[in-house]
């Protein structure tokens, strides 16, 4: 069988279990029943303990304030003489035994079967190291607040000065760029000069002797031949030389490039008297059509592959090959001369610039400008065992309105 009621021994084991204080009082406020943890959390010896009432001397102070608590503003004093009920007030109080403690203070009133406040309970906790914790976080958080403000000002006044760094260093590039373009021009128009000057001084020379010495009508006739054909040379040399402009027109239309390649084959083969063994053409059957000038693009497989013929010795083969992909369409000369020596690599296509006798050196420099004309590439591998000139077509086969 359950009993009826609980002796007042068995009421005190049960609260010293909780782990909060709890204070039972009546409705004069006298002590009915106190745990251990009050005791523990006010800092007192319960065996010198000779207050009995909540209507003593406590001090506490309202949380972060200097305001002290008056003796009946109590939650507990308010709770049996109010009726009042109070949740987690949170109180800093002066201890029995000196330290100052922060508490977090709850009241409850009890009332009879009338409606009468017969008394009342007290909960009670310490949150001191809470609050400590509190405290130390919100400190971390200030410092971390103010490190996140400083760091974030020194990345902006980095930021800032990287940019203007790269401001510097793009201005310096142009100014690169500009310088060399200048040096650039200054080798060509020296290249350009002194092709045209040998040819004029060879008609500057001829017309003298014309018209100082007494020849025959054959003997004028070689003479004045010589002195068009050095005016023809010169003429062509123009030529050429304005063929660099990047703002030649072209006439963009859909061409195959295998088709062009074949025809260009046959005319170098036509022209120079050059055995079909000499070449070897692998080509992709299905390759898309290329928006370009077709007699530029011819002139430029010419060239490369009277570059790539003079590369070799007479036994040796040069690879032609073709192939596309989704993006690009490539053309690819390949050689089995010595290569290009790396001294001469970054400029073998300035214009006048020429290893070879009896050669003006625009070929390649007409090579590059042809490509750029026709939304081409051109790159070079070059070594030991010959050089591959990869020329690279866009793959407009979608859309071929030229």
């Amino acid at each position: 069988m359950l009993k009826k009621g609980l002796a007042n021994s068995d009421i005190q084991r049960i609260l010293n279990a909780l782990p909060f204080g709890v204070l039972i009082v009546d409705a004069k406020g006298e002590f009915l029943h106190i745990n251990s943890k009050v005791y523990d959390i006010w800092g007192v010896d319960p065996a010198k303990w000779d207050k009995h009432t909540v209507y003593g001397e406590y001090e506490g102070y309202y949380k972060g304030t200097d305001q002290r608590i008056s003796k009946g503003d109590w939650a507990v004093i308010r709770a049996i003489e109010k009726g009042e009920t109070s949740f987690g007030e949170v109180i800093d109080i002066q201890t029995f035994d000196g330290r100052k403690a922060t508490i977090l203070n709850s009241a409850i009133p009890l009332f009879t079967a009338g409606g009468r406040i017969d008394g009342a309970v007290l909960t009670i906790s310490d949150i001191t190291e809470v609050k400590q914790l509190e405290i130390e976080l919100n400190i971390h958080k200030r410092y971390l607040s103010d490190l996140v403000e400083e760091k974030t000002r020194e990345l902006k006044e980095k930021n800032e000065k990287l940019k203007q760094e790269m401001l510097e260093n793009e201005r310096l590039h142009k100014e690169k760029r500009k310088m060399d373009q200048l040096h650039l021009v200054g080798e060509m128009a020296v290249g350009f000069a002194h092709e045209i000057r040998n040819r004029m001084t060879t008609v500057n020379m001829f017309l003298q002797f014309l018209s100082t010495t007494d020849l025959s009508d054959q003997e004028k006739k070689q003479m004045i031949s010589t002195v068009l054909l050095d005016v023809e040379q010169a003429n062509a040399i123009i030529s050429e030389f304005v063929m660099l402009s990047h703002n030649k027109k072209v006439e963009l239309r859909p061409n195959n490039l295998n088709k062009i390649v074949r025809e260009s084959i046959l005319k170098i083969q036509t022209d120079l008297e050059i055995n079909t063994s000499r070449f070897i053409f692998i080509n992709e059957d299905s390759i898309p059509d290329i928006c370009v000038d077709e007699n530029e693009i011819t002139q430029l497989i010419m060239n490369l592959i009277r570059n790539g013929l003079e590369a070799m010795e007479d036994d040796q083969v040069l690879t032609i090959k073709t192939l596309s992909n989704e993006n690009e369409i490539l053309l690819l000369i390949k050689d089995e001369g010595p290569g290009i020596h790396p001294s001469i690599l970054d400029k073998i296509a300035t214009p006048f610039f020429t290893t070879k006798d009896h050669h003006i050196g625009l070929g390649l420099s007409k090579c590059y400008s042809i490509a750029e004309r026709n939304q081409a590439t051109i790159t070079l591998d070059t070594g030991a065992t010959g050089t591959t000139v990869t020329v690279t077509f866009l793959n407009t086969s979608t859309d071929l309105h030229c």
